[in-house]
């Protein structure tokens, strides 16, 4: 797989053709070499040999850049991150925590009136309106946001209710029924009975499960939409990326490095760039501006790869908002291949996205679905790529049945996705990678500079080209030297 190696497809090939070229030199310096030594020595003359295989070398390197320059062009220049052999929240993933989640209420308290004259399939969008009678709804924590797509699955339930430090409501819940939400195990906090009532043998006060999009200091659904450009007035540029979570907020975090030339890297120069440092609450801060909220009607994030214009570098990243989609955006900065100098970046560094949604007449953006998924870090086999670019996927609640809807998916994929020779990169995406009936994550990715545009024959084809393999025009053999006898 592309991710399990430590380059791009493209970069592992022009290493490798650097490599035999190199090896290809110093070959031919000791050919030539020996043949110097052989004429110095009164060996032979050897000039024909040493043109021939001068002549041979340079067909060679033509034919091998050649060959090389086509391969290069078909390979892809993705690079991104396998799945780790263990994961760890804050270290290889992060979460957005309750965005969405499972929430059991009774239909008296979704009403103003306390009235049970509905079913739970009438409560689509509701709130709550208190809590009748102190019943299971005092042995909880209440939903203060929106209340959404409640349906009737039994009266009377047996509730493993969660640790409210693991951002959980509930670990299980048992219906009569013998339907379970949720993994049954062992519960810590005990069991809480909970049963649904008549009143006056005419209404049905039945219990809902239902789905709270609620806003507050539980919930982390915040995305950093400040742009996170490299120290482009140094000549330095994107290396990295990866995604971090600060004071609530999920960043993309870029590494940048010093450019140098034919778009090497100064590895002693990488570092990560700190992410800005601000909390949401905090002065002269605002949303739509400088942090996007994540809520039930504005949950969409846009999957695209994206790609700066020939001879620009990737410089910078960031998020912006198109209608109800938080989009991807890169910065790009025009430069020198053969110095390495990005060319005027402050006044001619530009941003490139794509606006295309999912209304567009032409082409409109797909969507990826995730059907009835579980906790991403629960499956025992390694991502694949889902989706592809000019897509988009909504941040969902996991299924009912494995997991009682507790957890936001999908997760955000928080390994560095940087390369361990760092090259220059020409752009960057964001796309989805999962299995069936999991979560999943969303992963950055990096797409490296196309160096193919930049392998020309190194020397020039003859004027009147021979067969240079056909060797029996020229003589190999060794010529003994004439040696005049003495005279006595």
């Amino acid at each position: 797989m592309i991710c399990g190696n430590q380059q791009s497809p493209q970069q592992i090939l022009y290493s490798l053709y650097n490599t035999i070229a190199l090896t290809e030199i110093k070959g031919y310096s000791m050919v030539q070499f020996s043949y110097m030594l052989l004429k110095l020595y009164d060996k032979g003359n050897f000039t024909k040999e040493a043109s021939l295989t001068r002549m041979k070398f340079e067909g060679r390197s033509n034919r091998a850049v050649k060959v090389v320059k086509e391969a290069m062009k078909e390979a892809s220049r993705d690079f991104w991150k396998c799945d780790p052999k263990h994961h760890v929240k804050g270290e290889t993933y992060e979460e957005i925590t309750q965005l969405l989640q499972g929430y059991i209420i009774n239909e008296v308290d979704m009403n103003s009136d306390n009235t049970c004259r509905e079913n739970c399939g009438e409560y689509q969008y509701a709130k709550n309106y208190g809590c009748f009678k102190n019943l299971f709804c005092r042995q909880q924590r209440p939903c203060n946001g929106k209340i959404l797509n409640c349906k009737y699955v039994d009266a009377d339930m047996e509730v493993c209710t969660a640790d409210p430090r693991s951002g959980r409501r509930y670990e299980s819940i048992e219906y009569e029924n013998g339907l379970v939400y949720g993994r049954k195990q062992s519960c810590p906090r005990g069991v809480t009975k909970v049963d649904s009532w008549w009143r006056w043998l005419f209404w049905h006060c039945s219990y809902c499960m239902c789905i709270c999009d609620e806003q507050g200091s539980f919930s982390d659904r915040y995305f950093n939409m400040r742009p996170a450009i490299a120290d482009i007035e140094d000549n330095k540029v994107v290396t990295g990326l990866r995604f971090v979570k600060k004071n609530r907020i999920i960043h993309l975090q870029i590494q940048q490095g010093i450019l140098g030339p034919f778009g090497t890297i100064d590895t002693n120069s990488t570092v990560w760039k700190e992410v800005e440092d601000y909390k949401i609450h905090d002065r002269s801060v605002y949303s739509g501006r400088d942090y996007h909220i994540l809520t039930w009607e504005k949950r969409a994030l846009d999957l695209d790869d994206l790609e700066a214009d020939k001879n620009h570098v990737l410089t910078g990243v960031k998020f912006k908002e198109i209608g109800s989609h938080l989009n991807f955006e890169i910065y790009t900065t025009p430069f020198n291949f053969t110095t390495g100098k990005l060319i005027d970046p402050l006044a001619k560094s530009v941003w490139k996205d794509n606006p295309n949604t999912d209304v567009s007449q032409k082409r409109p953006r797909s969507k990826v679905n995730i059907y009835n998924p579980d906790i991403p870090t629960r499956t025992i086999t390694a991502s694949i790529p889902m989706s592809r670019s000019d897509q988009f996927i909504e941040f969902t609640h996991t299924d009912f049945e494995r997991d009682a809807a507790q957890t936001t998916v999908p997760f955000l994929d928080a390994q560095s996705a940087a390369m361990m020779k760092p090259v220059a990169l020409s752009g960057a995406g964001l796309f989805y990678k999962g299995r069936i009936n999991f979560g999943g994550f969303i992963t950055p990715k990096l797409i490296t500079y196309d160096y193919s545009e930049h392998l020309k024959p190194i020397f020039p084809e003859p004027v009147n080209p021979i067969e240079i393999e056909d060797i029996s025009l020229m003589s190999t053999e060794f010529v003994e030297p004439h040696v005049v006898p003495e005279v006595n």
